[in-house]
């Protein structure tokens, strides 16, 4: 199994840019706990349970983790949250009962979201290592108790935007305020901040907007059931993404006038898929540095949704930048092509799954192999990078899940990863880390 293992206090670089598994790697025991100083972070809920982070970095495709260390915490799966991240910044949300002695399923919950910010400017004494922020929490009143509760989102649909020392978490949801009336609307919660601001005087707050939805694929697709996947930033936009329908662009979120305007997926890109799981094949991505948006696409030929590829089939990888750039580019790769370029030792025959391009270079991806075994004996996981534009792998393929022992101490990744599929979080803050190391330590 491929693990990060970048040494606690290392010299080294760190990777430029990450690629965070969104699994989080709960350890309370100090022993199984793992720890890279650099990157290291300590936080508090707002029911007073401390707990510690740290991220294990590696260079792609090698996922990288998050460690929690959370004794005070409720114990239940799924309480802590990797939800977002752009620049310097990473969005963390940890969930606790409001009240610790009732922890059944019907206790009200706390939705505690943490900045994890690393100092942008590197000549800045200020803030040298790592912190965690804990910001307020959204909260509607509730008529029934007659106080206010917690306004739950879903996890993976809140939005991280970096704008200079200021920044914008944000949450999307598609509806109508009246039922009598024919348009749809965005309903937009929005906290905005700064880094080094302090929620603690209740100056921050978080606001509702409703936004008319513009663009010209609004009236021809069913946008009432549209499904945040995942959240992309870019630039001055937060780009919330249903994998099936299309994007909902919220364009100058860190200003007073945002708008939204809707994207549907091009024709020729969902007739690639049915209609099950196209987010397992699919994925909006920002390259080039972040000048460049890109829509990567897998489409298998079997037209099935999961499980092995039909025998003497194939897919079509499909990349197209969404942003014209004088430098980007498109391509279309077979998976002849690439299997003609490799034997099956050093490129399975699998369908490549979870797609994801270089935050650096547009020609460079990489790609999820899963052999889709008898989950009751084997599991076989692992990455791969390809050069999109000469159609050959970069380096060899990774391992990362390799069987189901379950005595090692990745037992818990092993038993959830076959249920688990998640797109990797691209996350740049390592590069600002290194940063900072330069102007400390000039050569």
């Amino acid at each position: 199994m491929a693990t990060a293992d970048a040494p606690a206090g290392s010299g080294g670089a760190l990777p430029n840019w990450v690629m965070l598994d969104r699994f989080i790697f709960r350890r309370d025991d100090p022993q199984s706990f793992r720890e890279d100083k650099r990157t290291s972070a300590t936080g508090e809920t707002s029911v007073g349970a401390h707990f510690r982070i740290s991220f294990i970095l590696a260079e792609p495709p090698t996922p990288s983790r998050l460690y929690l260390s959370w004794p005070g915490g409720p114990k239940r799966e799924k309480m802590c949250h990797l939800a977002s991240a752009h620049r310097n910044l990473v969005l963390l949300r940890l969930d606790s009962y409001v009240d610790p002695s009732n922890p059944s399923p019907f206790g009200e919950i706390a939705h505690d979201y943490f900045i994890y910010y690393v100092a942008a400017d590197p000549r800045s004494q200020a803030q040298s290592t790592p912190a965690l922020r804990r910001l307020p929490g959204c909260t509607v009143h509730n008529a029934y108790l007659g106080r206010p509760i917690p306004r739950p989102f879903v996890p993976y649909g809140v939005g991280l935007l970096c704008c200079g020392e200021e920044f914008v978490v944000a949450y999307l949801g598609v509806g109508r305020r009246d039922p009598e009336a024919e348009a749809l609307e965005v309903e937009l919660w929005v906290l905005r901040s700064t880094v080094r601001g302090d929620s603690a005087d209740g100056g921050e707050k978080w606001e509702a907007m409703y936004l008319p939805i513009q663009g010209q694929h609004v009236k021809h697709i069913n946008l009432l059931n549209f499904t945040t996947n995942e959240v992309v930033p870019f630039k001055n936009t937060l780009c919330w993404v249903d994998y099936r329908r299309g994007v909902l662009y919220c364009e100058d979120i860190c200003g007073d006038s945002p708008k939204a305007v809707f994207a549907g997926f091009p024709p020729d890109y969902s007739s690639y898929h049915p209609a099950g799981f196209p987010a397992l094949y699919r994925s909006l991505c920002v390259t080039e540095g972040g000048r460049t948006l890109a829509i990567l696409d897998v489409g298998r030929h079997d037209g099935a949704d999961i499980g092995r590829m039909v025998p003497d089939t194939g897919f079509t990888i499909v990349s197209k930048a969404v942003t014209e750039t004088q430098s980007a580019n498109s391509f279309v790769v077979q998976a002849d092509d690439l299997w003609a370029a490799h034997p099956k030792e050093e490129l399975p025959r699998e369908v490549m799954m979870l797609p994801l391009m270089s935050l650096d270079d547009i020609n460079v991806a990489h790609f999820v192999l899963y052999n889709w075994a008898d989950l009751s004996e084997k599991v076989k996981v692992s990455l791969v990078t390809i050069d999109l534009s000469t159609k050959r792998v970069v380096g060899k393929v990774v391992p990362y899940i390799d069987g189901v022992d379950l005595s090692t101490d990745d037992a818990d990744l092993v038993e959830a990863k076959p249920n688990y599929f998640m797109h990797f979080l691209p996350a740049e803050f390592p590069k600002f880390l290194n940063l900072q190391r330069t102007m400390k330590n000039p050569a």
